[in-house]
This record gives structure tokens, C-alpha cells and sequence, in this order.
């Protein structure tokens, strides 16, 4: 059962797993050691560079903790452990001090729970026991002998029960008690870090700055991911997100847009980029979407735009109609 007061075993273990056991530091505890904060950091990168279309445009909106729900309810389906938190429904005012005690007191309830449990089983071995006993041929002394041994482990079983009951109730209320204050904790740091204006909201500066939460700051999270490098960055996804976003920034009129996209990427010859090399081999779908989001009304912001193209062609890719898959091989983009 976990102790949030002692030092953190799964974390060490799963520094094992990595082949990097770290020295044990002088001083207080770390919150987070480097590899679990480096672990959860490559785990979100994953998560936001599949999901930047649908989230990227969404976090320069957060203005308040409230808002960080609904700018990320497209990962709700996402089993990852600072996902969750943050869109951890509800909450209770918490900061970083109360997050310690908490978890201090949470430590002390898991060993009581654990040791309640251990008293019962053996009250509930002490009992059966006795049960066993009284099945066995008795003579009338050796039956009420017998009895009499029964009733008190009865009554000491049933005590012993109780007792865990209760501190299991205390304990699972305690838990609740720090999931919400660590959901309330992690959304006002992520409010804090949309509105900084020291970091692009990119999703590998977003990633190093929830790494951490709810155990660290965003700062010293960032701080720390920082010096470590990400080699899950970069992915297919995101390298067509990015591919879209340049292709928008070198298209001085939105009303040849199709026109130079196409240009554009027939000039990439010998591209390296997965991006430039999808979207060539794709071009039918760009193509649709590229129309279909400058036909959107009210007409889209040009800093929405990669985002609103990115979505709708996606949703193309992955779910092509027969009439896609007859003309898409054709009108691939061949680069001269």
C-alpha cells in the first residue's frame, strides 16, 4: 500500500527498470525523481503531439483553472496519470504546503489500514481455528471449552473487522481528499504556465511543464525536464502539424492557398521530413481540407487556421470513403 511519506519505491524501481539507479540526495526527499518526472514528460509528449490539432488552439484560451477542462476534454479518454488529475471533475483548494500534509497523513492512514488488515486475518486464522476444532467428535466439558473459544474469537474477529472497516474508510476518504486538492493544485499551475510568456505553447514545452504535477511546481518542472532531452519528440503527427503551419506562414494571400500549397510541396525534392512526405503522398486529402476550412463561416483566424486544417484532415485520413481511395493514389504530389 502506498506510503506518500516515505521514499517513493516505485519510482526507484522504475529507475532500475530505465538502468539509471539514482544516489539517494542529501536532504529532504525530492518530490519527483529524474527519471519518473523524464518518464511522465515523454508520456505526454506522446499524448499532446497526437492531440495538437485538437488542443493546441485551445490553450492560449485558459484564463482561469476552469478553463483547463474544457481546453482538454479531447484527452479524456487518455490513461495517463497528470491527464487525469487535471481533468479530475472535483476539486478543493490546495497548495503545494497542504499537498505535503496531506500526503504525510495519507502515509500514516495506509499504515494503519495495512496494519487492520493484518490484525483481522489473523483474528479471522484464530477463528477458523476454533470452528474447525468444534467439528471434531467432543466430549459435553470439551464442547462448552470449545464454545466458549468460539464466541470470544467471534467477538474479537468482528472487533478486529470493524476496526479495519474504519480505518479503510478513513483512508480511501483521505485519498479522495488529496485527488482533488492535487486536480485543483495542477490546474492553477497549468493556468499559471499558459499565461507566462517565457515558453511557446508547443507540445514538448507543454510537456516538460506538467511532467512534474501536481508533486512540482510547472517552473521547476520545466527547469528540470529541460536538461534532459526528449526522444519521443518529433512525432509523424506532429511533423505534418508543423509542415501545415509553414506552408501557412510562406502563403502571402488565403486565396491562393491551394495553389501554393501544392507548389510548395512539389518543390520539396528530397524532403526528409515525414510531414512533407505524407502530405505529398496525401495531397488529395490536404487538398479537401485546405478548402473546406477557408469555405468555414465566420471565416477562420489565420492563427486557427493549421489547427482547423489539421482536424479536418485527419478526420479524412483515418476515415477515407471508397470515392477517396479511387482518386487519392492519383493526385499524389510528385516533387521535381
Amino acid at each position: 500500500m502506498l506510503n506518500y511519506d516515505s521514499f517513493n519505491v516505485a519510482e526507484f524501481i522504475d529507475g532500475l527498470l530505465l538502468g539509471e539507479a539514482q544516489k539517494p540526495q542529501r536532504g529532504r526527499p525530492i518530490a519527483i525523481v529524474d527519471l519518473r518526472l523524464w518518464n511522465m514528460r515523454d508520456q505526454l509528449v506522446f499524448i499532446f503531439e497526437n492531440h495538437w490539432h485538437y488542443v493546441g488552439d485551445r490553450l492560449r484560451l485558459i484564463k482561469k483553472p476552469a478553463d483547463v477542462i474544457e481546453a482538454l476534454a479531447d484527452l479524456k479518454s487518455e490513461d495517463q496519470y497528470v491527464v487525469k488529475c487535471l481533468l479530475r471533475p472535483s476539486s478543493v483548494p490546495a497548495t503545494a504546503k497542504w499537498l505535503t500534509v496531506t500526503r504525510r497523513k495519507l502515509g500514516e492512514l495506509n499504515v494503519a489500514v495495512y496494519e487492520a488488515n493484518e490484525n483481522r486475518e489473523k483474528c479471522r486464522q484464530s477463528l477458523e481455528i476454533a470452528q474447525r476444532a468444534l467439528s471434531v467428535d467432543l466430549s459435553d466439558h470439551e464442547k462448552i471449552v470449545v464454545q466458549e473459544q468460539l464466541a470470544k474469537r467471534i467477538e474479537k474477529f468482528e472487533r478486529a473487522e470493524g476496526e479495519y472497516l474504519a480505518a479503510d474508510d478513513r483512508q480511501k476518504k483521505m485519498q479522495e481528499l488529496l485527488l482533488d486538492g492535487e486536480g485543483s493544485f495542477g490546474r492553477e499551475e497549468f493556468v499559471e504556465f499558459c499565461k507566462s510568456d517565457r515558453y511557446r505553447l508547443k507540445p514538448l514545452n507543454v510537456a516538460n511543464a506538467l511532467a512534474g504535477l501536481p508533486h512540482i511546481g510547472w517552473r521547476r518542472s520545466a527547469k528540470r525536464c529541460k536538461s534532459h532531452a526528449a526522444p519521443a519528440a518529433g512525432g509523424r503527427i506532429i511533423q505534418v502539424f508543423d509542415t501545415i503551419e509553414k506552408i501557412l506562414r510562406s502563403c502571402t494571400r488565403r486565396s491562393l492557398l491551394v495553389v501554393h500549397a501544392e507548389r510548395w510541396l512539389r518543390a520539396q525534392k528530397g524532403a526528409t521530413s515525414q510531414g512533407v512526405r505524407e502530405l505529398q503522398e496525401k495531397w488529395y486529402y490536404l487538398d479537401s481540407s485546405i478548402k473546406t476550412a477557408l469555405g468555414v463561416r465566420p471565416r477562420v483566424r489565420s492563427r486557427d487556421l493549421p489547427f482547423v486544417i489539421a482536424r479536418d484532415y485527419w478526420k479524412r485520413v483515418n476515415l477515407p470513403s471508397n470515392v477517396d481511395r479511387l482518386f487519392e493514389e492519383g493526385e499524389r504530389i510528385e516533387p521535381k
